[in-house]
């Protein structure tokens, strides 16, 4: 850890008073250190004030890096002991359909009064592939909202992958994994592969180490021997053989399980696929080892138990998953600790030439959740003034690394044309996408928003 995190408290202090809470202030960087990326190029406006304790401050670059027109950079601050604010994750109408971020928004509450304040973009997602159901979507990694997973995270060698767990409005960065093991009547116990996905088909990574990359672009994964669980909001019907043409694991017929409520079989039988999972209940569909295990273990008014848990990987600990957590995973922590972490990729997915006919930029709007060193949740997009357009990773962190922000640590969620910020009703980055020749917000698989919350306290 550099100097400059090492904050004494009369150095913050001093910081505080010249920034005034805000990042409304280009503070002067201490003598010997070069300004920073922040203050060489950008310009912040006046600091709008969306409820108590919540700020949105608009920077724009003024000095374009290598582009026809300068970048926006959004930061919305939230002080939960200045206001009853808080921070939570939401799925909007269902799990298993894509909405914008406005929509799902407008879902958390019918109460005006109790309307999110601001709200971005969550994390990864992909669609099922082609031939399937319109909108249906699949989680990347570990999802959850008010302790219910809603997608298993990544393996990665049983080191988990980077999310960031939201508990009573604030959030902590760190390695997760997750585990969820179904016991039988007969108090058998076996593994449960994965949520909310047709069996045999994992996108973006491997969720144990049976699991095998089949698919590059997008990225997938299969297993022919799995369980998967469905939840009662995923919404769709739960999916039928043959998700997925060119992975043979999906075209299995397999085994289907449905519990009510209290974990009761209601029904057992061959085949899966056409049904929606009841009003508190689940679903389990098996497919070739998985599939066996269930015929021969359950029939009707059994009784399931199904057990999930939450492991930071980090601390070593469990997370309890109960109703105050909320999980947003992506794979990159920008800043970890106040630094630039070591292994951060300067990845991109779009590039074009710069303005100079030579070098290439990237493009990739940006979408990011944080803390600052106050201890308070801090939303962040990048993009151009009417376009997507943003930065390479490791540029874009070194952008947020700057002093004026005071960031601590940060997490890169889903970016490029999913990047959405919304302010109240009104939608503050550009369109992306392009429908019947008109160009619309895209539509995406989850949000993390500011609103009205009973977590914080209150100021004196």
């Amino acid at each position: 850890m550099t100097t400059r995190h090492r904050r004494t408290l009369a150095s913050l202090v001093a910081a505080l008073g010249a920034l005034a809470l805000t990042t409304s202030a280009v503070a002067a960087p201490p003598a010997g250190e070069p300004a920073s990326p922040l203050a060489l190029r950008w310009t912040p406006g006046a600091p709008v004030t969306l409820a108590p304790g919540v700020t949105h401050t608009t920077w724009t670059e003024t000095i374009p890096d290598n582009r026809t027109a300068g970048r926006v950079l959004q930061v919305v601050e939230i002080d939960p002991a200045a206001g009853p604010v808080t921070l939570e994750s939401f799925l909007g109408a269902n799990a298993s359909a894509a909405e914008t971020v406005a929509d799902q928004l407008a879902a958390v509450s019918p109460v005006a009064a109790r309307h999110p304040h601001a709200g971005v973009n969550g994390g990864l997602f992909q669609r099922e592939a082609a031939g399937t159901a319109a909108e249906r979507i699949v989680y990347t990694s570990a999802s959850a909202v008010d302790g219910v997973l809603h997608s298993a995270g990544c393996w990665s060698g049983g080191k988990g992958s980077t999310g960031a767990v939201i508990q009573y409005g604030v959030p902590y960065i760190t390695k997760l994994r997750t585990e969820m093991r179904l016991t039988a009547p007969t108090g058998e116990t076996i593994r449960i592969d994965d949520v909310n996905r047709s069996p045999g088909r994992a996108p973006h990574c491997a969720r144990d180490e049976r699991d095998t990359k089949v698919s590059s672009d997008p990225a997938v994964y299969s297993d022919p021997d799995e369980i998967v669980l469905f939840t009662d909001d995923y919404g769709a019907t739960v999916p039928a053989p043959g998700t997925d043409p060119t992975g043979a694991a999906t075209t299995d017929r397999g085994f289907e399980v449905v519990l009510d409520a209290h974990g009761v079989v209601t029904d057992a039988h061959e085949g899966r696929g056409g049904i929606r999972v009841p009003a508190g209940g689940r679903v389990l569909q098996g497919i070739g080892t998985g599939a066996a295990w269930l015929r021969t273990r359950f029939v009707r008014d059994d009784r399931a138990v199904i057990g999930t848990r939450l492991r930071d990987m980090t601390r070593e600990r469990d997370i309890p998953l109960d109703a105050s957590v909320d999980v947003v995973s992506a794979f990159h922590q920008l800043l970890r600790d106040g630094e630039i972490p070591a292994e951060l990729p300067d990845a991109c997915s779009g590039t074009e030439t710069g303005a100079d006919g030579t070098t290439r930029v990237c493009t990739d709007s940006r979408t990011a959740l944080g803390t600052d060193d106050e201890g308070h949740p801090v939303l962040v997009t990048l993009t151009g003034r009417a376009n997507e357009d943003g930065d390479y990773l490791r540029s874009f962190a070194e952008l947020l690394d700057s002093r004026e922000l005071g960031l601590v640590d940060v997490l890169n969620l889903d970016g490029g044309g999913s990047t959405t910020l919304v302010t109240g009703t009104r939608v503050r980055t550009p369109p992306t996408d392009t429908e019947g020749g008109v160009k619309v917000h895209r539509k995406v698989a989850d949000a993390v928003y500011t609103g009205v919350g009973g977590y914080g306290l209150p100021a004196a």
